[in-house]
């Protein structure tokens, strides 16, 4: 830093250290920093050849634990069994914030301790989001969706890159169920918009593609208020726990491969380490909750998800799917007119939503902006009519 023209106070900003430690060594020799080491008596420990690795990050990020950090060296290294023990690093990771002062911003929250709902008959949702740096250099916002088990605390975390939609929400609840091999009897939510549009007297109304899904599933729902820890105090912890034990301080290639690397850091990390609460690994206590998760067939899973989102039959008697139209017959539309688009391989299939009538079978269109199927015009034959035009005209000319 001195040779690169800082002054002692840039020096302090730039290492996030005391402005007293930056005086102490700022005109001290190598000899005399080799000598004062020396004398300090101070000795190899097994976590020092992590040293400067976990000194870039404390640097960079003041706020990292000293958890994440164990993680990504176990990340880093391919090596999930380091010589070193957790507790063991922590404290090194302390005695390193001491000595070159890198202080951890605290933040505090209140919980209130609930009771365990049975096994298999609890969950918890949520959603949050964070910022991340990009490889370009930029930032870009994710949006995570999370679910937790009440029982075994065994979490599973799914990464979007644009705005929940419902079809999203949908989505995401199939990856769950897929994960977990089940569902349980309940779930909990905030009143989101994406699956409650109001309420109405204490009636929730919820939005039409989430209603067509839970019709499908039947689990039971439980609402409650935004940020509520004594409604749902686990599902917070563990979206809080995703962004700042998982994505915080990662760098964002795209959303396949932070999903890849968020369920590799579960299994790894997330529902292998014991629970500060229970005390219990969840992975263990998921063996046995899995087995009263209530099944959910495949039909469930396609049906539900092709037939949650609600179409809009326009005036001129198309369906907008995926940027291009698609006829239906004329005569279809009326106001508030709703269908279904359900694919199938090559073809898609719109559907009444209301009475299961099949309007038309288009093939699948991979391009934008185009016009599938053809008109009643086109479909008219119009050989008949024109011989009996001639006809009558033949008969009019001959008298």
């Amino acid at each position: 830093m001195r040779r690169n023209k800082l002054n002692k106070s840039q020096t302090s900003r730039q290492l996030g250290i005391d402005y007293k430690t930056v005086l102490k060594y700022w005109d001290m020799t190598p000899d005399e920093y080799a000598n004062k080491l020396k004398s300090s008596g101070s000795r190899s420990r097994k976590s020092d050849k992590y040293k400067d690795f976990s000194l870039e990050l404390l640097r960079k990020y003041p706020d990292i634990t000293a958890a994440q950090i164990y993680d990504r060296i176990k990340e880093e290294t391919r090596c999930n069994d380091l010589d070193v023990k957790e507790r063991a690093f922590r404290n090194y990771i302390s005695s390193l914030r001491e000595e070159y002062e890198i202080k951890k911003p605290e933040h505090f929250r209140q919980y209130e301790a609930l009771a365990d709902p049975p096994l298999g008959h609890q969950a918890q949702v949520d959603m949050g989001e964070i910022i991340l740096e990009t490889i370009t250099g930029k930032h870009k916002k994710i949006y995570a969706f999370g679910m937790v088990l009440s029982n075994s605390r065994y979490k599973f975390i799914y990464w979007i890159d644009h705005p929940w939609t419902t079809a999203d929400f949908v989505e995401a609840h199939i990856k769950a169920f897929t994960y977990f091999g089940g569902r349980p009897k309940e779930i909990v939510y905030d009143q989101d918009k994406v699956l409650a549009v109001s309420e109405n007297y204490g009636d929730i109304i919820y939005t039409a593609g989430f209603e067509s899904y839970h019709d499908a599933i039947g689990f039971d729902i439980y609402l409650c208020r935004g940020a509520d820890p004594e409604s749902k105090g686990r599902i917070e912890n563990v979206i809080k726990y995703a962004k700042h034990g998982f994505a915080e301080h990662r760098i964002f290639e795209d959303i396949d491969s932070f999903n890849k690397d968020c369920l590799a850091w579960l299994e790894r990390t997330g529902n292998q380490k014991v629970h500060e609460t229970t005390k219990k690994i969840p992975a263990e206590v998921f063996t046995l909750e899995k087995e009263y998760l209530k099944p959910v067939s495949e039909y469930s899973f396609i049906k539900s998800v092709n037939e949650s989102i609600d179409y809009q039959v326009r005036k001129d008697n198309v369906v907008l799917y995926k940027s291009n139209r698609y006829r239906v017959p004329k005569g279809t539309y009326s106001k508030g007119k709703k269908v279904h688009i359900i694919p199938d391989g090559n073809e898609i299939s719109i559907v009444d939503t209301l009475t299961g009538e099949v309007y038309a079978t288009h093939p699948l269109c991979t391009g934008k902006g185009e016009l599938i199927g053809t008109s009643s015009h086109e479909d008219r034959d119009m050989s008949q009519s024109v011989k009996d035009l001639d006809a009558s005209v033949k008969e009019l000319l001959a008298t």
